[in-house]
């Protein structure tokens, strides 16, 4: 006899007592993890200038946050059922099954991507003096093939674009001891396990990167605390003596959290005005010390107090807001965004079923003044092409019309385009502007959604085809054309796998098509009729 879950801890009221009857998959879980997929691809293709305009450019959180938090919140709706009905032991077993297709998904990848760096290099197609086998770094593989071998199987050499999987199986494996967890103490005892672990593989990471020379007495105190901990810095390299990037106990607060709000441990949170605004303004403030050109004083004037301070501040705070252990400032970071998607999309994502409603194009005089801008701009706008075209162009425009500076051209650009959003805005008119944001966006839900999923194939190939694109681009040339061309293909692709795999998913070798299944039913019933009497009158 099957057992309601709702008298069954951390499983989310509503869901029936079979593991047939799991809830439906949300929404948005499936059109974020289907986002993070195609800006994943961006940010590894080499040479990709569409990754300057990532949100990673401009925050310190980025896809990657993305994927391993809907992966979390994923993982509750496959899995958590299965504990509650099938008992600890099954459910750890299903989690077994899925850590084994994500160990080999990681040897395929890695292997693939291997070989055919090194068939680029091999027939010499690449460009001309360059070893594509270096980036990534795989020559181990094939200048010391049974140490890198025996490294790849025991997850000991990870190198560098392949570590997200590693990360993800690790993070998998914990989930048996949560579960167990929550069912002995609760899910308090949860939140406090899973912060420790995160604590403590900061502290290791702290440890690790500090440098005793120039460091004050207390942060070697804290390095000297942390010491007991660098254990959590697993080993990426026999060759050496560097450690995953992904480091999988700081990764698992992001993973465990998407995890609790799947399991019904953390309630949905409130749409509330100041908790909008304040989030929207931590995202705005982390913008000085995430993004290059300004960090890197680019945007800002040679010289300025401000320039020295947002450099050194985000120097001393690195390890609040690194990547591999997952700082405090990047979770925020994260929290901070997701908390605004989640209310953009409105309640259990209405808005991705019904779309948005268009903003009016502004007052008048807004759109004068942009057009003004954009008369006055255009010349420093396109001063790349200039530069391209005749490098005595680009000195005489400098040396006639010294109006700004050269280096920090991309700044106007980016200036620039806001006013020509807001005229190309008004340009389209109320009824161009809805069929954008209701009818066309409504059009990409279910092709983002279904990339999200079947993330884990689409993420396999994704990696190829990274390195795959770039190969691409350099021996086409990189233009904005090409990129374009590149970009959207490689867009393309993902999407293919995601409906190919689909397709081999439903099994459409044991249905029949619909007229031979009324042929055989109809044929079923007249030998019933004759040769069966009691089983005809049955069904009539």
């Amino acid at each position: 006899m099957s057992t309601s879950s709702a008298s069954l801890p951390g499983i989310p009221p509503g869901t029936t007592g079979t593991l047939a009857g799991r809830r439906p998959r949300d929404l948005r879980l499936d059109f974020f993890r289907g986002m993070a997929m195609f800006i994943i691809l961006l940010a590894h293709t080499p040479g990709n200038t569409w990754t300057l305009w990532i949100p990673a450019r401009f925050g310190f959180s980025d896809a990657t946050e993305i994927f391993v938090f809907c992966s979390g919140m994923a993982s509750s709706l496959a899995f958590g059922a299965v504990f509650a009905e099938r008992g600890w032991l099954m459910g750890a077993a299903r989690i077994a099954f899925r850590v084994w297709q994500v160990y080999w998904a990681h040897i395929g990848v890695l292997l693939v991507t291997a070989i055919m760096l090194f068939a680029i290099d091999h027939f010499e197609v690449g460009l001309e003096g360059k070893r594509y086998i270096t980036g990534p770094y795989v020559v181990p593989l094939f200048t010391k093939t049974g140490e890198a071998l025996i490294g790849l199987f025991t997850l000991t050499w990870v190198p560098g674009l392949f570590d997200i999987l590693p990360m993800y199986l690790v993070v998998l494996a914990m989930i048996p001891m949560i579960m167990a967890l929550h069912r002995l103490a609760g899910r308090w005892a949860v939140f406090a396990f899973v912060l420790a672990v995160w604590s403590a593989a900061n502290l290791a990471g702290y440890a690790r990167t500090l440098d005793a020379e120039t460091a004050l007495p207390w942060q070697q105190a804290v390095a000297a605390f942390g010491a007991n901990f660098t254990w959590m810095n697993l080993p990426s390299n026999p060759f050496g003596d560097h450690t995953w990037f992904f480091n999988p106990f700081g990764w698992q607060l992001v993973f465990f959290t998407g995890f609790a709000f799947g399991m019904k441990w953390l309630p949905a949170p409130p749409v509330n005005r100041w908790l909008i605004i304040a989030a929207a303004a931590y995202v705005v403030l982390v913008v000085p010390f995430a993004w290059f050109k300004i960090h890197k004083g680019i945007y800002l004037p040679e010289g300025w107090a401000l320039a020295a301070w947002i450099t050194e501040t985000r120097a001393w705070a690195q390890p609040i807001w690194w990547k591999s252990w997952v700082g405090g400032f990047r979770y925020l970071h994260f929290i901070a965004l997701a908390y605004l998607a989640w209310c953009a999309v409105g309640p259990k994502g209405i808005r991705l079923n019904e779309g948005f409603r268009a903003w009016s194009a502004g007052p008048k005089w807004v759109l004068l003044a942009a057009g003004a801008f954009l008369i006055v701009s255009i010349p420093y706008t396109y001063i790349d092409e200039i530069k391209w075209l005749s490098p005595a162009l680009d000195r005489w425009f400098f040396e006639t019309i010294p109006l700004i500076d050269g280096d920090r051209i991309g700044l106007v650009q980016l200036v620039h385009l806001v006013p020509l959003i807001i005229v190309a805005w008004a340009a389209l008119g109320a009824r161009g502007r809805q069929w954008i944001v209701r009818d066309f966006f409504l059009m990409t839900v279910p092709i983002i959604r279904k990339v999200g999923t079947q993330s884990l194939a689409v993420f396999m190939v994704s990696i190829v085809l990274a390195r795959f694109n770039g190969w691409v681009l350099d021996v086409i040339g990189r233009d904005v054309w090409t990129r374009a061309a590149v970009n959207l293909t490689g867009f393309g692709v993902l999407i293919a796998t995601a409906y190919i795999v689909s397709w081999f998913k439903s099994h459409p070798w044991r249905t029949r098509p619909a007229a031979q299944t009324a042929t055989a039913e109809a044929q079923a019933s007249g030998a019933d009729g004759r040769g069966n009497p009691r089983l005809a009158a049955m069904r009539a």
